[in-house]
């Protein structure tokens, strides 16, 4: 080889070696490389100095600014000199970036001098933060604590990098601190992949630590995409990589998710720890939308590959944060549940950029030493979120809130009154399946808890939290408002399992004025079923049943936020045993509970009981205990009735017999009668003048002033009766719903098909809802006979003048391609014949389609038929306007025809598919066995759902495919699909 070669080989050597060295980088396509990039863009900036301006975030604003003053900690070892000084970092670089500074009630640029040395110190404190990264195990088990830390830390450091490069602080300047969070992140890549012991952190630990990490893994790689390293550790690809494969398998793929891909199902640790963990990721998927589009990314880890989509823009994330604001009480608080602080909300989801997460709070009412406003809810101990909330630029505003919520996957019903912080709100919990299982070391024992607040306080407690090293002083079975068995309840959870039975949400409706949902679960080896009923919106009514193989000992425990002797500060507690009830007084707020049981054997008590004030400071309160001994079954019956303590109390008397649990409650001009049994026979129970006479499990009748029934209740029951007079038959068995609107309107909800009849003062009605088939009014009884084909909330409504001819029934009933319509009549009286009139709107206008001429006078019964041939397939309501020969006209009630059921068919998105499949059929009762068949029409998966699921397809080749789906018999439920999957 001659000079000229050799020399040109060592060229290209080393050009080549050089090449190599620089791998590692990040740049997706289509990414804005500007900078800042994280908590906002360069284009939000002059957005975001107008909103410090808002006197509400100058104050945030202000008290930042403040923190800064002192400059950053001297030390720079301790787990808190470290996180103080990123703090300082992360906030002084805010401040520059804005630069603003308060005076008084308005807001100058930082002068010349100020900014020199907030840019001086901040700079200096990149280049000196401590890289160090502990092993994430050892011996002593005291690593783990330092090491959840670090991920926050980091965070704080590559935030404020961003936030200095957007003021204008050159790379140069910033090159020694880069180079430090380049070494800090390829230290805690490196750490949370290396084994101890041959276990592995990714591989084992599946909970919010994992996505701490996996958030601030892909932090570093959005703020140092261009960052190069021949250490596969320090490569930012390699970070993105691992961070987002985590963060999408813990909440959504692995056998221990946190969550699930395809329904609300909430955050198995729980509120607080899903907070705890989102205090990371929030900021990075905000960082990750500001840098790259709406793409998918192709991650792989032990031999895994998968694409996945851009955080920001993924809707699963914002199942989430529907959850979490969805279960928020009325004061902006989540509820204490699992291993959840009591004083903890989430303005941090302001960073999703979505304002229907932005709640606003209402906390003047939380002690000193709790987090009462929203600078002491930012300023968390784990995480500073002041500069983060304040660049998002988000105002709160306040959400709409149903009456009912009824999340079942997650295991929250909630029944609320009113979107405002004086609402009345009660929360029942009810997890199961992997949302209960994977729970592990954060879970209570809590199934069938509930939580009462009004009046803008918190009445009815959970206990809290304290700490993870004091949880089992709070989070016992004996802490919280549930049935104990034998004095006990299932275990505290532990990180090795949840230890808590399942507990189920089965059912749930609002209808009227009345809303109900229902829980169960199973506690030492006895069924409690819990039903809660939400009148008017201004009570509960709480029935409880227990059952178990022989006696038992059952108490039912209300925790209220008072106590017997106490102070305004911890509340008051007002002792009315004798009178099976008690009552809680705080702020203003009154909560009275009344406690009824089968027979005169329960026994009534109090008890001092413990609750979080604060992060590990407890207070004291009185716990309300009622107790029945030596029986295999009972039941518990609770009116719960907050309000104004200075308004009148209501009057709630108990009105037991020996096989039933009943009360009465008398206010706001109602007289309420409830009572639960455990049998299904007509049973019957003292009323406030006449008794009532019922066969459900839960019956609630409630009359006015007048002693007219206005409003009722059957749970699994077909018969209602106030004295002699029947108030609603069923056919079947079924909860119904029954409220009297208006003088001339009734809702109606029944929970299955049924025919159902119901008093009605005037045969001039209307049944419309989308169950109903046809109704027909029996004068003789002055009952409207509805049936219904399904499940269905119904609006009966009074209409015109009635008929002069009698009519015996009308009906209507769909056919293939038409309605047949059908009446007959008892007598006429000149009657010159009928027009059928139909309409598309639900009643509100009609058309004429036929007219039948009519019999003159007739003392004879006469049957009518007509044929509506261009019937449409959607819900039709038919009347009759009969003739009188005099010219005069007048209606008949409405019958509804429903809407012609569609073939149900698979839904299959997206096609072609890559590497997942979501799958739906419409009806959610279908339970389905979803087969993928290839080609050769052999089966190559199998899956079992209901409504939705989404299949993992990405170990199938590519090509055609069909999927068939089975009932569990085995009979085909629809036509096959095909699908193409593609790479």
């Amino acid at each position: 080889m001659n000079k000229n070669s050799l020399l040109s080989f060592v060229l290209f050597w080393l050009l080549a070696s050089s090449a190599f060295a620089q791998t590692g980088s990040w740049s997706p396509a289509g990414i804005t490389a500007t900078y800042p990039r994280t908590l906002l863009t360069p284009a939000a900036v002059p957005g975001g100095r107008e909103f410090l301006a808002a006197p509400q975030n100058q104050t945030l604003y202000a008290s930042l600014y403040t923190s800064i003053f002192a400059g950053p900690a001297n030390g720079n070892a301790t787990a808190d000199e470290r996180r103080g000084r990123a703090t300082f970092a992360k906030n002084t670089a805010f401040v520059l970036l804005m630069d603003r500074k308060p005076i008084g009630a308005s807001l100058i640029p930082l002068p010349g001098p100020e900014r020199a040395l907030y840019q001086q110190q901040a700079v200096g404190a990149l280049e000196s933060l401590n890289p160090a990264v502990e092993a994430f195990a050892s011996f002593s088990g005291t690593t783990y604590t330092e090491w959840q830390w670090r991920s926050k830390e980091l965070i704080d450091y590559l935030i404020a990098y961003d936030l200095l490069r957007g003021a204008g602080v050159t790379e140069a300047e910033l090159q020694v601190g880069k180079t430090k969070l380049q070494q800090f992140a390829g230290n805690l890549y490196r750490e949370s992949n290396r084994p101890f012991l041959g276990v592995y952190f990714f591989r084992q630990v599946k909970n919010n630590h994992t996505l701490m990490t996996a958030a601030a893994l892909g932090m570093a790689a959005v703020v140092l995409n261009d960052a190069t390293s021949p250490d596969v550790n320090q490569q930012p690809i390699n970070w993105i990589n691992t961070g987002l494969f985590h963060l999408d398998n813990v909440l959504w793929e692995d056998a221990q998710r946190q969550s699930d891909p395809t329904a609300v199902a909430g955050y198995a640790e729980g509120p607080y720890y899903f907070k705890y963990a989102f205090l990371n990721c929030l900021p990075f998927f905000r960082a990750l939308g500001n840098f790259a589009p709406d793409i998918s990314f192709s991650c792989t880890y032990n031999g895994t590959t998968r694409r996945i989509r851009n955080p920001y823009f993924d809707p699963r994330y914002d199942q989430l944060y529907e959850w979490i604001t969805a279960i928020l009480m009325p004061d902006g608080r989540f509820p204490a549940l699992e291993d959840s602080y009591v004083d903890m909300a989430m303005p941090e989801l302001a960073l999703t950029g979505k304002s229907r997460y932005a709640v606003p709070l209402h906390l003047r009412r939380l002690s000193g030493g709790q987090l009462n406003s929203l600078n002491a809810q930012l300023r968390d101990a784990t995480v500073d979120m002041r500069a983060a909330y304040l660049a998002a630029q988000v105002t709160p505003t306040p959400r709409s809130r149903p009456t009912l919520t009824h999340l079942p996957h997650s295991g929250n019903l909630i029944l609320q009154a009113g979107p405002d912080s004086v609402a009345t709100y009660l929360h029942l919990y009810g997890k199961s399946g992997a949302v209960q299982t994977n729970s592990g070391g954060h879970n209570q024992a809590d199934a069938t808890s509930f939580i009462l607040h009004a009046q803008g306080q918190l009445l009815a407690l959970d206990a809290g939290y304290l700490s993870y090293s004091r949880r089992a002083e709070v989070g016992q079975a004996a802490n919280h408002n549930m049935v104990l068995v034998d004095g006990a309840g299932p275990a505290l959870g532990n990180a090795g399992a949840a230890n808590e039975p399942n507990a189920i949400l089965p059912r749930a409706f609002e209808a009227g004025g009345l809303a109900f949902g229902e829980a169960r679960t199973t506690c030492q080896n006895a069924s409690v079923t819990r039903k809660a009923l939400f009148v008017r919106g201004r009570y509960y009514l709480l029935a409880d049943f227990v059952q178990s193989a022989g006696p038992r000992r059952y108490t039912w425990q209300l925790h209220g936020y008072g106590l017997a002797g106490g102070t305004a500060q911890t509340g008051l507690f007002h002792n009315s045993l004798a009178q099976q009830e008690g009552s809680w007084e705080k702020n203003g707020a009154r909560l009275t509970a009344h406690v009824a049981t089968p027979g005169t054997a329960a026994t009534y008590r109090t008890a001092t009981g413990v609750h979080e004030l604060a992060y590990n400071s407890t207070e004291n309160h009185t716990t309300l205990l009622v107790e029945q001994t030596g029986a295999a079954q009972t039941q518990f019956l609770a009116a719960l009735y907050p309000g104004p303590a200075t308004a009148p109390p209501a009057q709630i008397v108990s009105t037991s017999t020996a096989a039933t649990a009943g009360l009465t409650t008398t206010a706001d001009g109602f007289r309420d009668v409830a009572f639960t049994q455990t049998d299904t026979i007509l049973t019957t129970s003292p009323g406030p003048d006449r008794s009532i006479s019922s066969d459900a499990l839960l019956t609630f009748l409630s009359v006015d002033q007048a002693g007219n029934p206005v409003q009722a209740f059957l749970d699994e029951g077909t018969e209602l009766r106030y004295g002699s007079e029947v108030v609603l038959q069923s056919s079947r068995r079924a909860t119904i719903s029954w409220q009297h609107m208006t003088e001339n309107q009734f809702d109606i909800y029944v929970s299955r098909p049924t025919t159902l009849a119901l008093r009605m003062p005037s045969a001039t009605v209307a049944a419309t809802g989308p169950g109903v088939a046809h109704s027909s009014y029996d004068a003789a009884t002055g009952l409207l006979t509805i049936e219904l084909t399904k499940a269905s909330s119904v609006a009966v409504q009074s209409i015109g003048r009635p008929l002069p001819v009698v009519l015996t029934f009308f009906t209507a009933r769909r056919q293939a391609t038409s309605t047949e319509l059908s009446w007959q009549t008892a007598a006429e009286l000149q009657n010159r014949g009928f027009t059928v009139q139909r309409s598309q709107d639900a009643g509100r206008t009609f058309q004429n389609i036929g007219f039948v001429p009519g019999q003159g006078t007739s003392a004879q019964a006469t049957t009518y038929r007509f044929t509506d041939k261009a019937a449409p397939t959607t819900a039709v309501q038919y009347r009759l306007q009969q003739h009188d020969q005099d010219g005069t006209a007048h209606y008949s009630s409405v019958v509804q025809v429903a809407a012609a059921v569609a073939a149900a068919t698979l839904t299959v998105a997206p096609v072609p598919a890559h590497d997942f499949l979501t799958v739906s059929y419409p009806d959610p009762q279908q339970q389905i066995e979803l087969q993928v068949l290839d080609r050769n029409g052999r089966v190559v998966m199998r899956e079992q759902f209901q409504q939705q699921t989404r299949l993992d397809v990405q170990r199938l080749a590519p090509g055609l495919y069909y999927l068939r789906a089975l009932s569990p018999t085995g009979q085909l439920v629809t036509t096959p699909v095909k699908v193409l999957i593609e790479r």
